[in-house]
């Protein structure tokens, strides 16, 4: 892919319209005549965020203070296929006529820092997988997935806690029947006319207890429906494409998918319509059963007091058997709900499982393509520079998550987040969490039980999904052969860096790649053996875009098109565009640029020993 034509309209560059070629494209001029405009504007149309949180920001900033209120548009072609990309400044998000993969790019400062970051590292890194979308929406997919049945499974997790503690109350309820059976029995046995009548309420209070249970689950059910109908509600209203197409744009394409999304709306409507009448039947038939239920407790009452007027106080020891009895009833019938709920809990869970080893599997393949790139760099570039890949190496994001979760709990977590995060895989945390795993949670967070079982509680109170699903990316290092050793890039020079990323950078053979000033503080040697030669190894259908005050790179590199950008302190503007042999651009390149005719004396003798690209 390659950009073919960029056209920008207001700011700085007002009026710019140059059309590019595949191959190496190069813009010089001198200082403050927009050559990283251009290249930010680049990045924020195409909306390549930078390598770091502060170079997206700084990037960003500076491509706004350019465009002003106006527009940049981008036309790329990639194989037969072109794609035109637009941004105003205004604009949250690019406009684009079609997907496109994004360019590699590098400001002046990134190729300095880049390597410092482990973020920036992974990411030139990823640079090299190809298009990821497909894998990324997957992860996407597979992340969603775990956290809606993390949610789920809490929900229904709160639901057998709270039928527990009622279940819990059976035993008291047995005890208190027990301690008043004597009494039950003293009634019963006052004469024959109270017994006859305490065996009629017997058969009663029996009756009076099936209604009420039958009631209760009704009631159960009807509140399902109530909850069921009212979520498709809420989603029926979140979507009534109501927005008219505008009459200039001609006939409305929309049209046939409008109707068939009407169509859909009426099919809900039917669908809610017939779960109102379900739940208007379920109150009917709740109320039937409560108005028999209210029947056979007056018959009830009445015989009670029939009862209490043969002793005193016997009506009242009835009426606590029949509310006991009651209760043990609706009791005994959440031990079927119980375990109703248990086992699709355990359908939940299973689930989720399915979704982890999926997410895992995503994020595992992903390791071995890093891994893999790593070493086929490794194989060219190598032993000078050298790239290892540590599976799962950077887990601030982890910590950070871990953190917050138990930040208020009132425990000093500092040394517990970073030993868990070190020892324990966000999906065995999630784990250990909900069940109560405290001697695991002590031994990997290296603290006592009880710490461990503050850390649980406080961890169940947050949102353990987000926890569970975060990703504990790979850890990338890049080293440089000094001498007989290795060195890592944070112990290099400046000089030293740019001499690791820049090679690495122009490994992207098939991939857009935009740098801006790669000179910057490295020799002319180092153009010349390394810089120029990855040029040249680069397939001739690919682009490279790079602004530059050094003349060896468009005289050595061969440039296919050279831009000259030239500026009235109002406004930059091109001064030439053409390719590399015009003379134009060879007077161009020899008087602006920095060492321009010596560049091409040089190239005599550089392309008599070097075949040329």
């Amino acid at each position: 892919m390659y950009i073919e034509r960029i056209q920008i309209e207001e700011g700085f560059l007002n009026g710019f319209d140059v059309w590019w070629r595949a191959g190496l494209n190069v813009l010089i001029g001198a200082r403050g005549t927009g050559k990283t405009s251009i290249i930010e504007l680049i990045r924020f149309c195409l909306d390549v965020p930078g390598y770091t949180p502060e170079s997206t920001r700084r990037s960003r900033d500076h491509a706004l203070s350019v465009l002003g209120s106006g527009q940049i548009t981008l036309t790329l072609v990639d194989g037969a296929r072109r794609v035109t990309v637009s941004r105003a400044a205004s604009d949250p998000a690019p406009r684009a006529s079609g997907p496109y993969l994004p360019p590699i790019i590098l400001s002046q400062t990134e190729i300095e820092t880049v390597g410092l970051q482990p973020g920036g590292r992974l990411r030139l890194l990823d640079g090299f997988l190809g298009d990821q979308r497909a894998l990324a929406a997957a992860e996407t997919e597979a992340i969603s997935a775990v956290r809606s049945l993390t949610a789920e499974a809490n929900t229904i997790q709160q639901d057998i806690e709270q039928l527990r503690r009622q279940i819990a109350e059976l035993a008291s309820i047995q005890e208190q029947l027990v301690q008043l059976a004597p009494q039950e029995q003293q009634v019963a046995a006052l004469s024959a006319d109270a017994a006859t009548r305490t065996e009629q309420l017997n058969v009663l209070t029996g009756t009076i207890t099936v209604k009420s249970v039958a009631t209760t689950v009704m009631q159960r059910f009807q509140a399902g429906v109530s909850q069921w109908r009212a979520s498709l509600t809420a989603a029926q209203s979140s979507f009534m494409p109501d927005e008219a197409w505008p009459p200039a744009a001609g006939g409305d394409p929309l049209g046939q998918i409008r109707s068939r999304i009407a169509t859909a709306h009426a099919q809900v409507n039917q669908v809610l319509h017939e779960l109102a009448q379900i739940e208007a039947e379920c109150a009917r038939l709740t109320g039937g059963y409560h108005q028999e239920k209210i029947a056979f407790e007056d018959n009830a009452r009445q015989l009670r007091r029939e009862i209490d007027g043969l002793q005193s106080g016997a009506g009242e020891i009835i009426r606590r058997g029949q509310l006991l009895r009651e209760r043990k009833a609706q009791l005994e019938s959440l031990q079927a709900v119980l375990l109703t709920r248990q086992a699709t809990m355990a359908q939940a869970i299973q689930r989720r499982s399915v979704a982890f080893d999926k997410l895992e599997a995503i994020r595992t393949e992903r390791f071995e393509a890093r891994a893999q790139i790593a070493n086929n760099l490794n194989q060219v570039l190598g032993p000078r520079i050298r790239i290892d890949v540590v599976r799962g190496g950077q887990t601030d994001g982890f910590a950070a998550a871990i953190t917050e979760a138990l930040r208020g709990s009132g425990l000093k977590y500092t040394d517990i987040v970073g030993a868990l995060a070190q020892r324990i895989s966000p999906r065995e945390l999630l784990e250990a969490v909900e069940s109560d795993n405290y001697p695991l949670v002590a031994a990997c967070g290296n603290t006592t039980p009880d710490r461990a079982a503050k850390a649980v509680i406080a961890m169940k109170e947050a949102d353990l999904a987000a926890i569970a699903t975060v990703a504990v990316e790979d850890y990338v290092t890049f080293s440089l052969l000094d001498g007989s050793d290795h060195k890592d890039i944070a112990d290099l020079s400046t000089g030293q860096r740019c001499t690791v990323i820049l090679p690495l950078v122009l490994r992207h053979t098939d991939r857009l790649l935009i740098v801006d000033q790669p000179e910057d503080h490295i020799d002319n040697a180092f153009i010349v053996d390394t810089l120029i030669r990855s040029i040249l190894a680069r397939a001739s259908d690919g682009q490279i875009l790079f602004s530059t005050h050094n003349a060896n790179i468009p005289v050595l590199g061969n440039a296919d098109f050279v831009v000259q950008l030239g500026s009235d302190g109002k406004r930059g503007f091109p001064l030439a565009a053409a390719p590399l042999g015009t003379d134009q651009i060879v007077n161009a390149i020899t008087l602006v640029m920095e060492g321009g005719a010596e560049a091409f004396q040089r190239r005599a003798t550089f392309y008599g020993t070097r075949p040329q690209g």
